[in-house]
């Protein structure tokens, strides 16, 4: 497997002022306490740390780093709030840049959405089915709002369709067109052999459990649902054509700020 690496860099007016080996150096200087004593440990000279040092502090609109200049160790140092903040902010954006690589080489994960890329570094849901798509229509009231969502399910033949709370939708500023994920709890989709309303056609891929709970896999076109069916009210066999029933109440919609 390829080990593709990225070094990040932040400019600032075209110039470096973020790399590595700098934010590395505010972290050595952190855990010593002192510039001279940092420089040491991130191994580079006190001039260049102190060069380092002063280009960052003097050409953004706030300082990274306060210094107390001489005594012993090379004095004391410490980072303002808005230089914690640039270091927690950084090391969030080299994780995430080297999720993004891997999911380069992880073919079940679309690069043709940024919301599809982003969920793979999100924190997992219980939520054993994710659906993305767009939402097509959306009918409102001053209460809830019916979210008519376009999921690329060609062999169905339908659209999802979610409600969600009028405020939870404009808190989400989702609108015809946006790009959303729709989570599913399994207990959530119902199996009928009929097709009715939020249902989508489907054929079934495996089945486990006992006669009291199963556990039922299901493809729709390349795309697998899991449903629990806790009714053992009927027997449900591998190739079988059936119908998930989703109640509209019980979508969890996810999307990225805008």
């Amino acid at each position: 497997m390829m080990e593709l690496t990225a070094q990040l860099t932040l400019s600032l007016e075209e110039q470096l002022y973020a790399n590595p080996r700098r934010m590395h150096l505010l972290a050595c200087i952190v855990e010593t306490g002192s510039l001279s004593r940092g420089a040491k440990r991130a191994g580079m000279s006190y001039k260049a740390a102190w060069d380092a040092v002063n280009d960052m502090n003097s050409r953004a609109d706030q300082a990274v780093l306060t210094l107390a200049v001489g005594g012993k160790g090379g004095g004391g140092a410490q980072l303002t709030p808005f230089g914690e903040r640039l270091v927690k902010l950084y090391q969030m954006l080299t994780d995430i840049q080297n999720r993004a690589l891997k999911a380069l080489q992880d073919e079940s994960v679309s690069l043709d959405s940024l919301l599809a890329a982003v969920s793979l570094f999100s924190p997992q849901s219980s939520a054993r089915n994710q659906l993305l798509g767009r939402i097509s229509d959306i009918a409102t009231d001053q209460i809830n709002d019916l979210v008519t969502i376009d999921v690329g399910l060609e062999e169905s033949g339908i659209c999802l369709v979610a409600e969600i709370t009028h405020r939870s939708r404009m808190r989400l500023g989702l609108h015809d067109g946006s790009e959303v994920l729709a989570l599913i709890k399994a207990p959530a989709i119902g199996l009928q052999a009929q097709a009715g309303g939020n249902a989508l056609a489907a054929t079934v891929v495996s089945v486990t459990g006992t006669e009291h709970e199963q556990e039922v896999m299901l493809r729709i076109d390349e795309t697998e649902l899991c449903a629990v069916d806790t009714q053992g009210s009927a027997v449900w066999q591998v190739g079988q054509t059936v119908y998930a029933s989703i109640d509209p109440k019980q979508i969890v919609l996810a999307a990225l700020s805008e």
